[in-house]
């Protein structure tokens, strides 16, 4: 939905809301709604993924993220925006899906290469998606572009059912009938370093969500003016830029098997470093500047804490694992949100400080208890 969210509140006000306030509490209620249906559905996607292929819930998200937009598009109320944004978190939820079908279709050697490209085309359309949606809504209005945007979408799941080959599915086997012992549930099978790389993953997110709120924020403040959508709308697309270099520079030189670990726990001290700068900031531009560097480790760190996620679990219960990591997002999505407002309504300055000092913790945290994953047998140096 990235290509038309820019305008949401414009497009609550038109479908009758009666102020900006209200159009932006409906915007609120409409993506807790999206968050809540993602944290619950993801598990069980996840689940039938592995169970029927990965291939075939990337395409069920993939076709019901353009029917949630149409829903939207149809909409008649701001409310119904609750409607679009729920069925879309219960019914799609493509990134995650992509992520599970690229970590099955590439060997262990060139996973994280693989999810690198996977993270860099999710950061080009974060970067590039709004400016084109904003563009068709000032030629077809705000209805026409969330239609255009629904086709995108459906031409993806042709692409991807005429051109990427079914993954294969282990055959389930009955243990009672072969007289195996009972075993653990899958997610109760997981491995202690994948739930610390769902945490990360988790973090990451949240992060990414409580700066990207809080920037036009910061910039006010900075500058001591409202007026600072031209120094929001640079600080976005210098942001998206860094990103994809993150990840076509960093992620596919020096990112693979034997730094992920290294990449993720220098990544979080660094993001630290980071913020204990912005809590010291009164420069907007020494801002936009930080801001571009905290999207260039995250989408270094992203691909990297897949890697590790998908290489603690078995390829057969890749689906489930992403699942899960879907739902840690989905929370994210949520608390990042909260904290931008708790640091909004108290002390940018003192937030920013505050959470970089508990990243520093964190990094320290990852650094007795996170552990490379093990290479594959025959994998290249």
């Amino acid at each position: 939905m990235l290509f038309w969210v820019p305008f949401i509140p414009f497009y609550a006000r038109e479908l009758g809301a009666a102020s900006d306030a209200e159009a932006i509490f409906w915007v609120a209620i409409a993506t807790g709604a999206l968050g809540v249906g993602r944290l619950v559905s993801g598990p069980v996607w996840g689940v039938l993924a592995d169970r029927y292929g990965r291939k075939p819930m990337f395409l069920r998200a993939l076709v019901f993220a353009s029917l949630t937009m149409l829903i939207a598009g149809l909409a008649q109320a701001p409310w119904h925006l609750s409607v679009a944004f729920i069925s879309q978190g219960l019914f799609s939820g493509f990134i995650p899906a992509a992520v599970a079908l690229t970590s099955v279709s590439s060997s262990e050697t060139n996973m994280s290469r693989s999810l690198s490209l996977v993270t860099g085309a999710q950061h080009l359309g974060n970067t590039i998606g709004p400016s084109i949606g904003a563009f068709v809504a000032l030629s077809f209005g705000y209805r026409g572009a969330i239609f255009a945007g629904a086709t995108l979408p459906m031409f993806a799941a042709v692409l991807v059912l005429l051109f990427v080959p079914r993954d294969q599915v282990v055959a389930r086997v009955n243990r009672r009938d072969a007289g195996a012992p009972a075993r653990r549930g899958v997610w109760r099978s997981f491995e202690r370093q994948f739930y610390i790389a769902v945490f990360v993953y988790f973090a990451l997110f949240a992060i990414d969500q409580l700066i990207r709120l809080s920037a036009p924020i910061t910039l006010q403040r900075l500058e001591g003016r409202t007026d600072v959508a031209g120094l929001t709308g640079l600080a976005f697309t210098v942001a998206g830029v860094a990103a994809v270099a993150g990840v076509l520079v960093i992620g596919q030189r020096i990112v693979r098997v034997g730094r992920l670990r290294a990449t993720v726990v220098v990544g979080v001290a660094l993001t630290a470093l980071v913020f204990i700068g912005l809590a010291l900031t009164t420069e907007a531009y020494v801002f936009i500047g930080a801001f571009a560097a905290l999207a260039l480790l995250q989408a270094t760190m992203v691909p990297a804490t897949n890697a590790i996620i998908a290489a603690n679990v078995p390829r057969e219960h890749r689906g489930t694992a992403f699942g899960l990591a879907g739902s840690a997002q989905a929370v994210a999505f949520l608390c990042g949100p909260m904290a931008a407002a708790a640091f909004a309504a108290t002390s940018l300055s003192i937030g920013y400080g505050l959470l970089g000092v508990l990243l520093l913790g964190l990094g320290g945290l990852l650094l007795v208890t996170l552990r490379e994953p093990p290479r594959a047998e025959g994998a290249a140096g």
